[in-house]
């Protein structure tokens, strides 16, 4: 409660206010986090044997990137936008100025503890928030990690890391914040959603989904094989982007297989258990789960695990249908059901009963086709020839639909969804329309209607 006070308090005084100052706070978040990347990569490696490298690539690669777009687009993000002013306002000026919420919250997942919760935060600075981040309990030395570094080079009244379990965050929940951002799942985001709804605190959810691949016949297949492993086994399926299950026509259902065999040995050489490459599953509860998908369906490759090392080898699974159990809910490992379809309309019709998914992936040499099934399907995103990639274009929004979530971040969209567009009109005072006062005459009101954007007609009738 203290600390939510004192932010709000640092927050009210304008100290975040500045442009320049949120600059500095960002180029100073960029100084830790490279001047500390071992640090922060033997954390991450005790909670999921991540690489050096992936740690690099797939969890502050992005942050670098958002740090340095908006210290190059700040002072634009942040200055009034010039706004037409309709005719019965005449003569005024209007713009829309935006404005912090305040304090904001953020709720970070396991999956990406750096990445995924570090994004949220600064886009929250940089529209001039001050800022109380929980990271997840299940990744717990990645948090401490963020928790040491921020906590140790910031003021906490600007931004502090709060650690704990579950307990923690529902106390948390409990205080007032100006804005919450929470990534994580469907379940957990509505218990977010009904907390905020007592403090009518506006909320991002960033959750998950059964994201589908649609591959049709006219695709590349060794590229959309190439390109579905490695987005669906990246951090080893633990993604809310990660494809989760793929839909391709029948007749080129064993040439898409043996690509994908292709595709999977490049990535583990044939040693998918002594694989350094992939990370483990974050606890035995995750895995036992997974384990039990794999367990009695028909493997085309993979399906080995050890649950000592907490690790599953990338598994590919064929005759599934949608009754199975594995399509019953977000898969979040590495496991990947593939399901035959003959007729496309067939197919989309099935994919629209479902709640909408966060990415719709679609593999085609047809941009009718594709077109075609951007429109008639509701989904967060869509991504065509590739899968995962566009998470990391920062010049477009991220963000779900219905079940899959609501509002939407990255790069400016960060910036707009941390901030409140105030609307300023300024009115002259040397005219005054004297048909909005007292006595109201007929004529009074055609003139209104001209006025208010109606038919000009109407004057004379």
């Amino acid at each position: 409660h203290l600390l939510v006070e004192n932010q709000r308090r640092y927050f009210l005084e304008g100290k975040t206010l500045p442009v320049n100052i949120r600059k500095a706070n960002l180029k100073k978040l960029l100084s830790v986090l490279m001047s500390n990347e071992k640090f922060l990569a033997e954390a991450i490696y005790k909670d999921f044997r991540k690489s050096f490298y992936a740690t690099v690539e797939n969890e502050l690669c992005i942050p670098y990137g958002e740090i340095n777009r908006a210290l190059r687009k700040l002072a634009k993000w942040s200055s009034p936008k010039r706004c037409r002013t309709d005719l019965i306002n005449f003569p005024a000026s209007s713009r829309s100025v935006p404005v912090p919420y305040g304090v904001a919250l953020v709720i970070g997942p396991w999956n990406y503890p750096y990445m995924l919760t570090l994004v949220p935060v600064i886009s929250a600075l940089a529209a001039g928030n001050t800022v109380i981040l929980k990271p997840s309990e299940l990744s717990s030395n990645s948090s401490s990690a963020l928790s040491e570094l921020i906590n140790s080079n910031f003021p906490p009244e600007l931004l502090y890391v709060v650690e704990g379990g579950a307990e923690v965050t529902q106390i948390l929940l409990k205080e007032k914040f100006d804005k919450i951002f929470f990534t994580g799942s469907t379940a957990v985001g509505k218990i977010v959603m009904k907390a905020a709804a007592n403090h009518l605190t506006p909320v991002t959810l960033e959750l998950g989904g059964k994201n589908p691949v649609i591959v049709m016949p006219d695709c590349n297949l060794r590229i959309a094989a190439q390109r579905i492993i490695w987005g669906k086994f990246h951090n080893n399926g633990q993604a809310c982007v990660s494809p989760d299950h793929v839909y391709v026509q029948r007749d080129i259902k064993e040439k898409l297989f043996n690509e994908m065999k292709k595709a999977a040995e490049k990535i583990h050489h044939n040693d998918p258990l002594n694989c350094t490459i992939l990370p483990r599953i974050i606890n035995e509860n995750h895995f036992d789960r997974l384990a039990e998908m794999i367990n009695g369906n028909s493997i085309v490759f993979g399906g080995k695990y050890d649950k000592k090392e907490l690790f599953i080898e990338p598994t590919v699974l064929m005759d599934t249908n949608e009754r199975d159990p594995v399509m019953k809910e977000e898969i979040f490992g590495p496991i990947l059901p593939v399901l035959e379809f003959d007729n496309i309309e067939a197919l989309i019709n099935n994919i629209k009963q479902k709640p909408a998914p966060l990415i719709l992936y679609i593999f085609t040499g047809s941009k009718k086709m594709a077109g075609r099934i951007i429109k008639e399907v509701p989904s967060g995103s869509v991504s065509v020839n590739d899968t995962v990639m566009q998470f990391v274009n920062i010049n477009i929004p991220l963000g779900g639909m219905g079940e899959s979530g609501m509002g939407s971040y990255h790069g400016r969209a960060g910036f707009d969804n941390f901030s409140h567009y105030k609307s300023v009109m300024k009115k002259a005072t040397w005219f005054e329309l004297f048909f909005k006062y007292p006595p109201y005459k007929s004529y009074r009101l055609k003139l209104l209607r001209v006025f208010l954007g109606r038919s000009l007609r109407g004057f004379w009738q």
